[in-house]
């Protein structure tokens, strides 16, 4: 998240998309009612299903799964053709006026540098124009009046062209007014005195183009203005135990804490040595490893934990390498009964699991099971 829930009060507009916000993340979803009651902020809820979300939004819009690239491609398309961007913003704060490379290119939905055979790009072509009358410090050519046919702005208004009303709701099956009404609302938020949000969770990030759809809302959200302000940003709303907590906090079998992978029963990681060998690359951010390891140790075991006895290294668990401990694999040791308990803390199997069927067989077989959950 950009920004915090509690700046969520501090919007003028919330676009949610991918979100049932108002029943999954309630603590949050306060504070765009707040919003809406002190400032008459408005909420938009995006989504192929009408919710709860839906019902306490001021305006809902369907579409069908997986277009949310060309909803938000028409709004960008929509912004630029109306000049609804904040300029200002754009010049100073982004790339937009950044010189692009000649060599650069998009047609028939690939960038330049393609090669069909390898199934891979060639990024040379993809580069700045640069000034280069100080060697040691060159710097990117700009035009700030926008209007360099080679300029970032432009090549993305060139781009973006393709996303009329009439394609986005062929595409989307929004209707154009609808698809109209959305745009102008959230496009108002591009103003130095407004500022707009945008909150989204699985249903947008769970695609094959999830990536694609998030850097999409970055887009939008720097033409608006509405990055580095309150109320403004793009909000990732997680759950209750949630992924990046996961991963952060060593809840997965296969991190520790600060993404640290944990040793595994083989001589690769038999000393705390041996460990450091195998994990810490020679350059780059994670060349700092042996650092984050042992101060991980030292906080585990305190003054215990000295050079002379690898920092305590051996009390570590190491878990079995012929052994799978995700998610499917554990389930399928249940169901052969292998496993006879679950603890399911801050989750629904049944409904997040790839099988929903399988996976309540498999927890209705289960000797006991505890389910935590709020």
């Amino acid at each position: 998240m950009t920004n915090h829930y509690i700046d969520f009060k501090n919007t003028d507009c919330a676009l949610i998309m991918g979100s049932n916000a108002a029943e999954n993340h309630s603590m949050g979803f306060r504070w765009l009612l707040a919003a809406r009651q002190e400032r008459g902020a408005k909420i938009i809820h995006v989504d192929p299903r009408y919710t709860r979300t839906s019902a306490l939004a001021d305006i809902y819009a369907p579409l069908r799964s997986g277009t949310d690239i060309a909803f938000i491609g028409g709004m960008i398309n929509y912004i630029l053709q109306n000049n609804l961007y904040w300029k200002e913003y754009v010049v100073k704060y982004t790339n937009a006026p950044f010189l692009v490379s000649e060599k650069y290119d998009f047609q028939d939905g690939l960038f330049s540098g393609y090669d069909p055979q390898g199934r891979k790009y060639d990024q040379s072509s993809w580069a700045f124009q640069m000034d280069t009358s100080d060697p040691e410090k060159p710097k990117p050519l700009k035009d700030e009046t926008l209007q360099h046919p080679r300029c970032v702005f432009q090549l993305l208004k060139k781009h973006y062209a393709r996303y009329d009303l009439d394609t986005v709701s062929a595409i989307t099956g929004t209707p154009k007014d609808l698809l109209v009404k959305v745009y102008e609302t959230f496009a108002a938020t591009g103003k130095p005195d407004k500022s707009g949000t945008i909150l989204y969770a699985m249903g947008t990030t769970q695609h094959t183009v999830g990536s694609q759809n998030v850097r999409a809302f970055a887009i939008l959200q720097l033409l608006l203005g509405n990055i580095g302000v309150p109320g403004g940003g793009i909000n990732a709303l997680r759950g209750e135990s949630n992924v990046q907590g996961s991963t952060d906090f060593g809840l997965l079998f296969h991190n520790l804490p600060g993404y640290l992978n944990t040793p595994v029963n083989t001589p690769e990681y038999a000393t705390l040595e041996a460990y450091l060998k195998k994990e810490t690359p020679k350059t780059g951010y994670w060349a700092n490893k042996p650092k984050f390891m042992v101060s991980y140790l030292k906080a585990l075991y305190g003054p215990e934990a000295t050079k002379e006895n690898e920092f305590c290294y051996q009390y570590l668990p190491k878990r079995d390498a012929k052994k799978n401990y995700s998610h499917i694999a554990l389930f399928e040791a249940m169901a052969k009964g292998e496993i006879k308990g679950l603890m399911c803390w801050g989750q629904n199997p049944v409904v997040g699991g790839p099988n929903a069927n399988k996976e309540a067989a498999v927890l209705a077989n289960l000797d006991w099971l505890v389910a935590v959950d709020l």
